[in-house]
C-alpha cells in the first residue's frame, strides 16, 4: 500500500506569511490539530495546535502580527506518495514524527499522514485477520 492510496486528502494548509491568529481559527473552523504550512504548492513547514500554545501564547506573543513562518517546524520529514506504507514507517520512526506531508511526482501537496492514521490502519487489518482467525476456529 502506498501513502497516497492511505493518506488524508485534502489537507489543511496555509502560506508562510498567514498569521498564526488566522491559522489557530482555521484549525478550530476544520477541527485539525496540525496546518501544513506551503510555498508554491510545495511543503516548508508544519504548525500545530501545541506549537502555538507553546511557541506563541507562552511567550506572550501577539499571535494577530506573528506569522506562521516564524513559529513553524521546518525540519519536515516530506515523503513522496509512491513511498510504500512500511518504508514510511520506517522514516516515521527514525525522525521520530507525528506528521508526514504526502507529495506529487512535482513535489507538491497531495496528503499527509499522522501516526494516527496509520494507528487505525493496523487496527482495521487487526481486525480482518481477527475475523479470519475466527471464521477457521471451532464452535466451541
Amino acid at each position: 500500500m502506498t501513502l497516497m492510496e492511505c493518506c488524508q486528502v485534502p489537507v489543511v494548509s496555509v502560506p508562510p506569511e498567514t498569521p498564526v491568529f488566522d491559522v489557530a481559527g482555521i484549525m478550530a473552523e476544520q477541527n485539525v490539530g496540525s496546518v501544513v504550512v506551503v510555498e508554491e504548492k510545495k511543503p516548508v513547514g508544519i504548525i500545530t495546535d501545541r506549537d502555538i500554545t507553546v511557541r506563541v501564547t507562552a511567550e506572550g506573543l501577539d499571535p494577530k502580527s506573528v506569522p506562521v513562518h516564524a513559529v513553524m517546524s521546518a525540519e519536515l520529514l516530506v515523503l513522496p506518495g509512491t513511498t510504500g506504507l512500511y518504508q514510511a514507517l520506517l522514516q516515521i520512526k527514525a525522525k521520530g514524527v507525528r506528521r508526514v506531508p504526502v507529495t506529487d511526482g512535482a513535489g507538491a501537496l497531495s496528503g499527509i499522514i499522522t501516526v494516527d492514521d496509520v494507528i487505525r490502519l493496523l487496527a482495521q487489518e487487526m481486525d480482518g485477520i481477527a475475523s479470519v482467525i475466527r471464521s477457521g476456529s471451532p464452535v466451541v
